[in-house]
């Protein structure tokens, strides 16, 4: 029907007022009261933090490796909002970690070791030269905390402090007790814990590996977080990107697997030879990984000559 030529009469009046489809004036008022409360109460109450899940894959409270290296974790936690906030460690992977609430104060640094972060404090009890303690830590973070950790690491002695009272926590936080322990003043990279697991068939990236085993080895680490076991795919790709080459591996539930000396290892023999002089010469590779189930994976390239190490974390 066109409306500008529209001729149908109008219907007769019946001399009652047409009914109003709204709200009433007083209903009107009693929203927009709602409106003004709900306003004076969002401003009044302190904002809510949100919360993410973070992975802290190399939380180390004593490891004596290959060449004498000591390895120990230092975690800073850093609130840089106007509001206490927390870090609560919900799960351990690879440990019998402590589950334990951090709470850091507006402004505050907090310093804690891979040792009370495991243990939730000091544990009593000094440790062997043959015991390794480490794990990976899963987090919940406040909105507004910065997570860092460094990894320390140095070429151990074989000499210790001979003393009960534990190291600081930037010197590994550990327990000495005989002369074989000592704390650690070693130094290393700092990380930024921001990221949760990769989920499941996500390719995840390994820029930065190291293929000649000569100078230094390239270890790497594999996190499956799942109640189910993992098959894992690595790809690795030589430095001129002309070869590439796969092998698989399994990871068992709630386990992490860490594969040292990588290029030493004979599945991937193939891959040097075929990467040929070039490769040799230029020992740059990457990776990239594949899994199953959800995954973490990080690399290091540790020095044989002094123990200093290189973190390739995952993209």
């Amino acid at each position: 029907m066109n409306v500008a030529t529209d001729n149908t009469p109008c219907p007769a009046s019946t001399g009652t007022a047409p009914t109003r489809i709204g709200l009433s004036m007083s209903t009107t008022r009693t929203k927009a009261t709602w409106r003004v409360s709900a306003l004076l109460v969002a401003l009044l109450l302190p904002a809510v933090s949100r919360a993410e899940t973070i992975v802290l894959p190399n939380v180390t409270g004593f490891v004596l490796g290959a060449q004498n290296a000591l390895w120990s974790t230092e975690i800073r936690i850093t609130n840089l909002s106007e509001s206490v906030r927390e870090l609560r460690v919900v799960d351990w992977i690879g440990i019998d970690g402590a589950l334990q609430t951090l709470e850091v104060k507006p402004g505050e640094t907090r310093i804690i070791s891979g040792w009370e972060l495991i243990y939730g404090g000091h544990r009593g009890s000094v440790v062997s030269l043959d015991e390794d303690i480490y794990g990976a830590a899963v987090c919940e973070k406040d909105d507004g905390l910065l997570v860092q950790s460094a990894i320390l690491t140095l070429t151990h002695s074989g000499t210790g402090l001979g003393s009960d009272s534990p190291c600081e926590p930037w010197r590994g936080g550990h327990e000495t007790g005989h002369s074989g322990i000592s704390c650690n003043d070693g130094s290393g990279p700092l990380l930024t814990h921001d990221h949760d697991f990769f989920p499941a068939e996500q390719p995840i990236l390994l820029p930065w590996l190291f293929s000649s085993s000569g100078d230094k080895r390239q270890n790497l680490v594999l996190l499956n977080p799942d109640s189910a076991p993992s098959t894992v795919e690595i790809s690795i790709t030589s430095s001129d990107g002309m070869v590439t080459r796969t092998n698989g591996y399994t990871v068992g539930p709630r386990a992490f697997l860490q594969i040292n000396e990588l290029f030493r290892q004979p599945e991937w023999q193939d891959f040097l030879q075929a990467a040929g002089q070039h490769q040799r010469e230029h020992p740059a590779a990457r990776a990239t990984i594949r899994a199953t189930t959800r995954l973490y994976a990080l690399g290091y390239v540790i020095s044989w000559i002094n123990n200093t190490v290189s973190v390739s974390l995952p993209m």
